[in-house]
């Protein structure tokens, strides 16, 4: 009889049990056992990148394969332009759009995964080591402020030796000179001994003199290594200056890409600028002098220079705001979840750092 009872009561807990295990499979079961998926796209290298066979890669795309994988779905894409991707997936024609801007105005309208990608805005300039570059920067304030300093302990130094060795060493420093023939020669003498050339024109004779002179030489070699870096970074580094947004861009024929972040910005700025539709249009006209800059995204720009082996620039990253980059969907979408936990598990992966090493250069 107790037997019976036990039966009837594990029964029952079975009973129970069922829909529990049932509900919580609900959404990964459609999912696998359901319609294939929409997955929307539009070209933007390197993130979707669209070969000439109509095939589609790049960072997104691959992440994508990846999460679906993870999922055990299956889907096919679909090419719709960035404006409309709010819309398509509201009216259910799109179930995923792979770039989504994530901003605080899309936010209200769809709903994110979470963010896979942060990309900088930064802006490709031409290469520094040019001659006019170089020959720019001599005019720099910082350049001549250096000279000026060096010039002034030189003189100083110059000074000390004249009126320690005028009276016994008259061939070098005394004799007919006057006070400022004497001190000249004692500037030509220090600037010879600091820079190790040491032409042997002119050297002291009296002991303090030469004492001097000694100390000098130990003060001049770390004046020397100290100077010598300042020199050369205010030589070679002063166009290679950071841009300082958004006062450097006024001053600066700068382009954009038609519908950029960056285009948005400028003209929130109102700052005066090109714009292109192609972004490898856009970096040509740096090649050819015509801009001094084009402000897009870091990882489109290393990755657009990287690809064209003529456009020979540099990309400097600027103070503004990144974008983040999510998959979109239709609020609400119970695909939100599931995406989020596959794509927890894939960007934890080194294939994932693998991938974004691939695409997007770490210096250009």
């Amino acid at each position: 009889m107790r037997i019976r009872y036990l039966l009837a009561f594990i029964h029952i807990l079975i009973g129970f049990a069922a829909p529990v295990t049932a509900f919580g499979q609900t959404d990964t079961t459609d999912m696998q056992a359901g319609r294939q998926l929409i997955v929307g796209v539009h070209p933007q290298p390197p993130y979707i990148i669209k070969g000439d066979n109509g095939s589609w890669d790049g960072i997104s795309v691959r992440l994508w394969r990846d999460v679906a994988e993870d999922m055990e779905i299956t889907y096919r894409f679909v090419e719709i332009t960035p404006d409309s991707a709010s819309k398509v997936l509201l009216q259910e024609e799109v179930d995923v759009f792979l770039l989504g801007d994530v901003t605080e105005e899309a936010d209200k309208q769809v709903d994110f995964s979470h963010i896979y990608h942060t990309a900088q805005m930064g802006a490709a300039l031409s290469q520094t080591n040019n001659l006019s570059s170089i020959a720019k920067s001599f005019f720099s304030k910082r350049f001549w402020y250096i000279a000026a300093m060096l010039s002034v302990l030189l003189l100083i130094v110059g000074t000390i030796i004249y009126f320690v060795e005028r009276k016994q060493n008259e061939d070098n420093f005394g004799g007919d000179r006057s006070v400022a023939e004497g001190i000249g020669s004692g500037f030509w003498w220090a600037g010879v001994t600091m820079t190790t050339i040491g032409y042997g024109d002119k050297a002291p004779i009296t002991f303090w003199g030469r004492a001097i002179a000694l100390v000098w030489m130990l003060i001049a070699m770390a004046v020397t290594a100290v100077l010598t870096a300042s020199l050369v970074s205010a030589v070679m580094g002063s166009a290679a200056k950071k841009i300082s947004v958004p006062q450097d861009l006024r001053n600066m024929k700068i382009a954009a890409v038609v519908g950029s972040g960056a285009a948005k910005y400028m003209r929130e700025e109102r700052v005066s600028f090109q714009e292109f539709s192609d972004l490898t249009e856009s970096l040509e006209a740096i090649k050819k002098q015509k801009l001094d800059a084009v402000l897009h995204s870091v990882p489109a720009l290393r990755y657009t220079i990287s690809s064209d082996p003529d456009l020979s620039l540099q990309v400097q990253p600027v103070q503004i705001d990144p974008t983040y980059y999510a998959f979109a969907l239709a609020p609400d979408s119970p695909l939100r979840e599931p995406i989020n936990l596959a794509l927890l598990r894939v960007i934890k992966t080194p294939l994932w750092q693998q991938e974004l090493q691939r695409f997007i250069p770490e210096k250009q």
